[in-house]
């Protein structure tokens, strides 16, 4: 995590984190707080999820990438939340993706092959930002 960021004042979701079972709140929190590459990312989701309960209203839009009939693919999600100037209030979660990876019915996925699967991701994103880069040229 960036030196200059620290975590979002949340008295919303920190309530969450008072009840009886696990909270997914700790875990971003956690994540906030580590030095990762991703820590402003969930550091931003925070304050988003924190703005949402303030607001009462859902900033997350997005759809599905899938197979049909397999039930995996990419759960796109943008963040309409945005600052005065139209850009977003919580840029490192502007764009926040998820993969899911559904097994065909009886069958399971071994921890190596999704660890080609994130490897493979990685070297994508990787190609895509250069190719944006070269773009902006």
């Amino acid at each position: 995590m960036s030196e200059d960021r620290k975590l979002y004042n949340t008295p919303n979701l920190d309530e969450l984190e008072n009840g009886p079972w696990p909270s997914f709140v700790t875990g971003l929190k956690r994540l906030a707080n580590d030095t990762h590459k991703g820590a402003d990312m969930a550091r931003d989701v925070l304050g988003t999820l924190e703005t949402s309960y303030v607001t009462k209203k859902g900033y997350w839009k997005g759809g599905t990438v899938g197979v049909i009939g397999y039930g995996g693919g990419i759960i796109p999600r943008f963040n309409e939340l945005k600052d005065e100037n139209g850009d977003y209030a919580f840029p490192a979660a502007g764009e926040f993706h998820t993969l899911r990876i559904q097994p065909p019915a009886g069958m399971h996925y071994t921890s190596n092959l999704l660890r080609e699967v994130k490897m493979l991701t990685a070297k994508i994103t990787i190609l895509e930002n250069e190719i944006r880069q070269l773009k902006e040229k």
